[in-house]
């Protein structure tokens, strides 16, 4: 498998070779000359198989990617000046050749551009020939000292003493369970977790385990790796099996090819209880060509697999099985451990005071992982002076990149890193560019992984459908964790491991993909492509070139940076990404005709109140976000912007004066209909302006759609509009006020795949059309004001997860019915003022949370509640001081009905008080 950085180059090529041929065929220049030696260093690079970059193989890699670097920025400047389009005929000829004249200067230095290039490919492909020759040697070292390392790193497994470990008691003990008990079929045990968590260790310690041995008596441990061959790995567990009860192994078994080798092995095993270990798997391709080797002969055989991969883990797992998840050590445990590391020579491993702080934040960093507590405990226990640490902790960075001591932790994190195809890559370079321990929105950032280019359509799918499924990808390897859930089970936010933030940034740095700039500001060298400012002055930066930069972030900006970065804006032409967020901005002026290649725009939670009127230059704005701003209106220029995908612009606002809660839209000019690509849409003010609810139906790829202020006479053509939009997975609407009836009647076939309905406003009932929402999972009513027969079509939806009710029930008694509301999993009640009862007997079996919220006059907790056994979290706020009474564990007469509920909360919002009940 290529190294990281020849995939990344690979990456870079093959979309540029795309695009040189659509864009330079104005130029003769030579530029096919290019093309071709590309074509044939692409060639190279798919055909090299290197495990490590050694030598001037690396120094060649990195020079072809700057080289690939520089193609794109040639190509971007092209398109800039000479890549408009012109008419047909005799008038584009003429528009044509003017057009040409107009930019000779710039047709002239591009031409003189692209014949640097070509030199330079020249005499990188010729460097090329003798890295072709060499390149055997370098594989056979660098394999024969990745089989070195990965002998190490079992051997540490094998002999690691008892004393050295932590926290493997209970996991250790659970895998034996699983191993000695349990049916007699054969079952597959499939341990799952990031690389560093001790995942060898832990089965290592079991395999070894007396009870263990005991138990089966055939044994074999197989590592599988990255790279393996099916034969190898038969002859290898034959081999072992034949050894442990001292038989002599067939003849021609050197010979014998897949098939045979299956025989033998599973003949061998017909009449045995046998234990096979295959440790560090990474294709599901390893089981599916082993699995066959081992017979299910009903003597309760066990197979372990270990993987960082979850995918691999649980197709693994077939009909009898388990999957086992190896978590990060709890604190304490961990802090244990790093006690026992570093304080090896102090009595009792007793931390110093002066180092208490140094060693918690060390901890935090490794986060339970056992492998970075160890290393990094150990360097630190030869340090002595308080210095010392702290010249460790504030340049962990460095260390881990330089220090043999840490060696391990970087190598077992980028074996992860190394495995990720080439698409993922660059998306999981991209966590380099955010603060550590900073949680970014899941579908923040696909739109900037797409804003990039770095999604790759696949035939029929969206590029957002494929970012989702990049995005699992890295979660299912271990790369990336989950930092938030919605309730109803989708993920929000996403984040790294500090420590892989640590190691990603190191990776970073060393591709040349990004550079963020903290207090301590480095000396930058070299064309910088994507920047991140975290707190800091940016004053330098009117000294460095930035001329190649393609995206900008800015994290806890002040006056200052702002105005030194809107000074340089104008040099930024070949940018794709700019993000502002929380910037202290009120009027920004950017001068949008200089950011052709602009795709990403974020304003969000900015003050800025109005937008130039050059955003209509922005012809490749793909999303722009104004949430949180106090932009009222978009100009009419936004319609010149047919690729735009995103538009979000909203605030919500709270007040002590009902409503309470609103959203404030934007005023969207009349023609939106125009733009054909557009995938969200919120919100959109509708007030007065009936043209515009019915130019929606246009927008057959809306996903999303927010609307605010609607009045009753348009709810008609809004209906009309929505049955157009089959696409749509979110619809969100709010009537002009809270004594103005929503109107949806009229809606007669809704969108097919809606997910989540939020209605705000007065109902005279729920339209009807809500009970073919097969698949709604989250459904929030608020003013709705429904009377008492209105949720019987709520509580057949097939996939309800999320039910919230804000104000919107008038009625006495909210009565489920048996067997209803069978997926729901999360209710919320809030402000429901004449209710008195709620009956869920038979009802909602998989319930795992309930909020009341100001329900005074409900007399008692649900009837039925204590039928919810899956129930795990019961919270109410602001509730009648009787009600609350009657929970409390002492002395309350109703508290038998939610003993059997984990967690029971009461909160007094005015007091800033919560109780446990």
């Amino acid at each position: 498998m290529a190294t990281p950085a020849l995939q990344f180059a690979l990456q870079k090529l093959d979309s540029l070779l795309v695009k040189e041929q659509q864009l330079l065929q104005g130029l003769d220049t030579g530029v096919n000359d290019i093309k071709d030696e590309l074509e044939s260093m692409k060639s190279f690079l798919r055909e090299t198989d290197i495990t490590e970059n050694t030598g001037g193989i690396k120094a060649w890699v990195s020079q072809v990617r700057e080289l690939a670097y520089d193609v794109e920025d040639i190509l971007e400047e092209y398109t800039i000046h000479l890549g408009r389009p012109s008419k047909h005929g005799f008038v584009g000829y003429i528009q044509k050749t003017v057009h040409n004249m107009k930019h000779l200067r710039t047709r002239h230095r591009l031409a003189t551009a692209i014949q640097e290039i070509k030199i330079k490919v020249s005499n990188i492909s010729s460097r090329k020939n003798m890295y072709t020759t060499v390149n055997l040697l370098e594989n056979g070292n660098s394999s024969s000292e990745a089989r070195d390392r990965l002998h190490d790193r079992h051997v540490a497994a094998v002999f690691i003493e008892e004393s050295e470990l932590v926290g493997i008691e209970r996991p250790r003990k659970e895998l034996i369970e699983l191993l000695l008990e349990g049916q007699s079929h054969l079952t597959v045990i499939s341990v799952v977790g990031m690389g560093g968590l001790g995942k060898t260790t832990l089965v290592r310690k079991v395999y070894d385990n007396e009870r263990v041995k005991g138990w089966f008596n055939s044994h074999a441990w197989i590592t599988v790796t990255q790279t393996f061959s099916f034969e190898e790995l038969l002859r290898s567990i034959i081999n072992q099996f034949y050894k442990e009860r001292n038989e002599e192994l067939p003849r021609r078994i050197d010979t014998m090819e897949g098939i045979q080798l299956t025989g033998l092995l599973r003949d061998f095993l017909n009449d045995k209880r046998y234990l096979v270990v295959l440790d560090d798997v990474w294709h599901i391709n390893a089981w599916n060509v082993l699995k066959y080797a081992f017979p299910d002969n009903g003597r309760s055989s066990r197979i372990t697999v270990t993987t960082r991969i979850r995918d691999v883990g649980h197709s693994c797992v077939d009909t009898y099985g388990q999957v086992y998840d190896l978590r990060p050590l709890p604190q304490q445990e961990a802090w244990t451990l790093f006690c026992r590391k570093a304080f090896r020579s102090i009595p009792g491993a007793v931390c110093p005071s002066e180092l208490e702080v140094f060693s918690q934040d060390i901890v935090s960093i490794c986060d339970g992982l056992p492998l970075a507590i160890v290393a990094i405990g150990g360097l630190l226990s030869k340090k002595e002076s308080v210095l010392e640490w702290k010249t460790v902790l504030d340049n962990l960075q460095s260390e881990l990149a330089n220090n043999p001591k840490l060696e391990l932790i970087k190598r077992i994190i980028l074996l992860s890193y190394n495995h990720l195809p080439h698409y993922l890559k660059s998306c999981f370079l991209y966590f380099s560019i955010f603060p550590k321990n900073y949680s970014i929105n899941r579908i923040t950032l696909i739109r900037l992984w797409i804003a990039e280019g770095f999604i790759e359509r696949d035939k029929g799918e969206t590029m957002e459908k494929v970012a989702v499924d990049y995005i699992s990808d890295l979660i299912d390897r271990s790369m990336v964790e989950v930092a938030e859930f919605y309730d109803y089970g989708r993920i929000r936010s996403c984040k790294v491991h500090d420590l892989i933030h640590e190691i990603v940034v190191l990776k970073s740095k060393e591709e040349n993909f990004s550079t963020s700039l903290n207090r301590h500001m480095p000396q930058m060298h070299g064309k910088i492509r994507r920047l991140s400012l975290h707190n800091t002055c940016v004053d330098d930066l009117k000294t460095v070139r930035l001329s190649h930069l393609r995206a900008l972030f800015m994290f806890r900006a002040n006056d200052s940076s702002i105005s030194t970065i809107s000074k340089l804006l104008y040099s930024f032409r070949l940018l794709k990404v700019l993000d502002l967020e929380s910037a202290p901005i009120e009027s920004f002026p950017i001068v949008f005709g200089n950011l052709l290649h602009l795709r990403y725009l974020s304003l969000r939670n900015t003050r800025i109140r109005e937008l130039s009127k050059s955003l209509g230059k922005l012809q490749n704005l793909q999303t722009l976000d104004l949430k949180g701003t106090y932009v009222s209106e978009l100009p009419k220029e936004i319609l010149k912007l047919q690729n735009l995908r995103h538009i979000l612009a909203y605030a919500h606002r709270n007040g002590s004066e009902p409503p309470f809660y609103t959203t404030n839209g934007v005023k969207i000019p009349q023609g939106v209909g125009r733009l054909r690509d557009l995938q969200k849409l919120t919100y959109l003010e509708a007030n007065e302006d009936s043209s515009i609810i019915k130019e929606l139906g246009k927008l057959t790829q809306l996903k999303r759609l927010g609307i605010v202020k609607l009045r009753r006479e348009d709810g008609a053509n809004l209906c009309a509009s929505i049955e157009k939009i089959k696409e749509l997975r979110s619809f969100s609407v709010t009537s002009i006020g809270m004594d103005v009836f929503l109107d949806l009647q009229s809606l007669t076939s809704p969108p097919p795949l809606l997910q989540r309905l939020y209605l705000r406003g007065p109902l005279q009932t729920l339209p009807h059309w809500i009970s073919l929402l097969q698949n709604l999972v989250r459904m929030r009513l608020r003013w709705s004001r429904l009377n008492q027969d209105s949720f019987k079509c709520l509580q057949a939806l097939p996939n309800l997860a999320e039910l919230t009710l804000i104000r919107a029930y008038d009625g006495v008694k909210l009565s489920c019915q048996n067997e209803g509301f069978l997926k729901l999993k999360i209710l919320d009640l809030e402000q429901l003022d004449n209710l008195n009862y709620i009956v869920v007997n038979g009802a909602m079996p998989n319930l795992q949370k309930m909020y009341i919220r100001g329900c005074v006059q409900l007399k008692v907790v649900p009837l039925g509640i204590e039928e919810l056994v899956n129930l795990k979290e019961l919270h109410l706020f602001d509730m009648p001081n009787l009600f609350v009474q009657n929970l409390r564990r002492h002395g309350g007469t109703d508290h038998i009905k939610v003993k059997q509920i984990p967690i029971v909360r009461s909160y007094d919002s005015k007091n800033r008080l919560y109780e446990e009940l």
